[in-house]
């Protein structure tokens, strides 16, 4: 059981607990439609049936083992082409949560979480726009805390990497203070350029030679930096210019 948060300022003074659920960034998103929702409300569940993650993939978590959850923002302070920073932001607060546990804690672009060269976080961030700022984002996140075995060989959590268990409501407590004191500094606004070289201090593959799918070859290249609409610049190798690629133009590849 998840209970509502009363020393933060803004995300988690109301959270919404469902035992099962089939998408916490779905009913966040009817909450929002429907004009009950307040900024910072949290809905988070213990077993999401059919969770969504980027690139249309889905998001396979066992229950009652990991923080599953979502949060609804009013960044209506944002324009429309600087949304990018609310993934900085909320990727900056997730892995300066798990920053507690581990030194090896990095971003891999756009927002998702990684332990060393392993997935420890999922992120999809869905906003809704109305003229030319933001109405409303739902910041849906996924954070293996307890589950142990994964289908996927480059998945991991807490536990795994630790050798013990946690206890889940200690860490949404925990959780929930780094993401608002991040939702904060991106509220007020001469912060942004701190949140935006924090974001590339934690990149992981920044300045690093890293291998990529590009256009259907493998490419050597460096991670350069990000453009103030998220794109991705990469500089290959053998490549006179930096290309700024979207999510769908480039792969990482591991092995």
């Amino acid at each position: 059981m998840y209970n509502s948060i009363y020393d933060t300022l803004i995300i988690g003074k109301k959270v919404i607990y469902l035992p099962s659920c089939h998408s916490t960034n779905d009913i966040a998103a009817e909450l929002v439609r429907s004009g009950v929702s307040m900024e910072g409300a949290v809905v988070i569940t213990d077993d999401q049936t059919k969770g969504r993650g980027q690139r249309g993939t889905t998001w396979v978590t066992q229950p009652r083992m990991n923080l599953t959850m979502s949060v609804i923002l009013t960044p209506t302070f944002l324009p429309i082409q600087e949304q990018f920073l609310i993934s900085q932001a909320m990727a900056l607060g997730i892995s300066s949560y798990l920053s507690n546990y581990s030194d090896k804690v990095k971003i891999k672009w756009p927002n998702d979480i990684y332990l060393g060269d392993k997935k420890i976080c999922g992120t999809l961030i869905e906003n809704n726009i109305q003229g030319s700022r933001l109405a409303s984002s739902v910041v849906g996140m996924g954070i293996n805390i307890n589950q142990t075995e994964f289908s996927n060989p480059r998945a991991t959590s807490l536990a795994k990497e630790s050798g013990q268990d946690f206890f889940l409501p200690d860490e949404f407590y925990q959780l929930i203070h780094h993401l608002d004191a991040w939702y904060l500094k991106l509220k007020s606004i001469k912060n942004n350029q701190e949140i935006r070289q924090a974001y590339l201090d934690n990149l992981f593959g920044y300045k690093q030679l890293c291998l990529f799918r590009y256009q259907n070859e493998v490419l050597s290249g460096t991670v350069t930096g990000i453009t103030d609409f998220g794109k991705l610049c990469v500089k290959f190798e053998n490549q006179p210019e930096i290309k700024e690629l979207d999510l769908k133009e480039v792969e990482w590849i591991w092995d």
